[in-house]
């Protein structure tokens, strides 16, 4: 059965990162209302560290944010520390199913199947990780939860958050390398533990342009939007969009 979702386009807005997250929890708040579910797209107008809810700001080299440029903000879902500014962020936000389609882990692997057919579609054959490797204070220094892996390197994470018989996830689809690193911005008790850091990162973690696939963000976001359309078979609806934070444009896309 074709379902209408909602699909609104911030990529490329000026938005602060406080107003990203902000953007995020208005979709998942509008869904508890009783809106229809919702895809947002989004990029980030600057360098910056991503707190999963539960991780102490402690973690933070703040003197090296304000050094970089690096901005930092508190996401509302869980996990690790995430930089973001070369890649395409998406955020679903929709009604949890019930039973065991609503678990976080079923859910996780449902929107990990659309993610793979819009990878495929960029030409990557990506796989999903279930929690292997160390968690630290870096997310993508592991692979956690329902990541996305192409030959053992991190492509893609995501977090999720549910309330009020709903569900948000979002995350982040790598396109280019950015010349700093999480290694880079947060605190490590000594030269050696970050060293460590960045080595695992670099042999952990790729890129759409590394892989040699299409990574301009516009084409990015168009196989995302075509892949959420396939998999879930749903259809969109021109929307008003996040109203009072974001004041996000939505866009119609047929396919």
């Amino acid at each position: 059965m074709t379902r209408t979702w909602r699909l609104v386009d911030d990529v490329g807005r000026d938005l602060t990162a406080a107003e990203q997250m902000a953007a995020d929890v208005v979709l998942l708040d509008d869904v508890a209302r009783g809106a229809e579910p919702a895809l947002r797209l989004y990029t980030w107008r600057q360098p910056t560290l991503t707190l999963g809810r539960f991780q102490p700001r402690d973690d933070v080299d703040e003197n090296a944010c304000a050094h970089l440029g690096v901005d930092v903000v508190a996401r509302p879902t869980g996990g690790r520390a995430l930089l973001h500014g070369a890649d395409v962020t998406y955020a679903v936000a929709m009604p949890r199913p019930e039973g065991r389609a609503g678990t976080v882990a079923e859910l996780y692997e449902r929107l990990a199947a659309v993610l793979v057919a819009a990878l495929a579609d960029l030409g990557v054959d990506a796989a999903v990780a279930h929690g292997e490797g160390r968690a630290g204070a870096a997310c993508f220094a592991a692979a956690q939860g329902a990541d996305l892996r192409v030959r053992g390197r991190k492509l893609c994470g995501s977090a999720q958050l549910q309330r009020d018989g709903c569900v948000l996830q979002h995350g982040s689809l790598r396109c280019e390398p950015l010349p700093v690193t999480e290694a880079d911005v947060l605190r490590f008790p000594d030269d050696r533990a970050r060293a460590a850091v960045r080595e695992r990162l670099a042999a952990s973690t790729v890129t759409l342009a590394e892989l040699g696939a299409p990574h301009d963000v516009a084409t990015v976001a168009s196989a995302l939007t075509s892949a959420f359309a396939r998999t879930l078979d749903v259809t969109w609806r021109s929307s008003v969009g996040v109203e009072g934070i974001a004041k996000s444009r939505a866009v119609v896309v047929h396919g």
